[in-house]
């Protein structure tokens, strides 16, 4: 479930949600299509036309669901991935965040890590392999772009580049102030 939260940046709401009939998990591009969320103890659509995407899934995560669904009591297409404990309802999110998130991350000497770490460390990842704050917005399912960067611009590089050489950048060329200077 955490690989899952980190690997993609669902908001828990999503994961809680999410049905088997959700991951394209067979085909060259694996995918977790995020089509509702859990709001409030109810089941909804995203809360904005962006919330609905599509986030690819690596191969090792792939082969963890697969495996996942073979071994589930309730593996149906309409079934929950991760159903709560009775059965197939959904998790409640205090206990999830109380009974498994806060053991595990004070097991791991982070007891500040939240669920939104998950979704935090998903961003990082996509900007530090150099996807633009639009590919990111789309992952993460934002409204806009300027939510994305004013939520996760502390995540950008800071420190200027080397300075451009423009004859490196678009090739060389003419001077074209001496040759003025020089015909006149």
């Amino acid at each position: 479930m955490f690989r899952l939260l980190a690997s993609t940046g669902l908001r828990v709401s999503e994961l809680i949600a999410l049905q088997w009939r959700h991951l394209s998990l067979d085909g060259s591009q694996p995918a977790v299509r995020v089509r509702r969320a859990l709001v409030r103890g109810r089941v909804e659509p995203p809360k904005s036309r962006h919330g609905k995407r599509e986030v690819p899934l690596d191969a090792p995560l792939v082969s963890e669901l697969r495996e996942r669904r073979r071994v589930a009591e309730r593996g149906q297409d309409e079934d929950l991935v991760f159903p709560s404990l009775n059965g197939g309802s959904p998790l409640n999110p205090e206990n999830l965040r109380r009974r498994v998130l806060r053991v595990a991350a004070e097991e791991a000497d982070a007891p500040w890590a939240g669920f939104h770490t998950f979704r935090h460390t998903c961003a990082a990842i996509l900007f530090e392999r150099g996807l633009n704050v639009k590919q990111v917005q789309r992952w993460l399912g934002h409204h806009s772009p300027s939510f994305t960067l004013d939520t996760y611009v502390h995540l950008l590089e800071e420190r200027l580049p080397e300075p451009i050489a423009l004859s490196v950048e678009i090739g060389p060329a003419r001077n074209v102030l001496s040759e003025t200077v020089v015909a006149s």
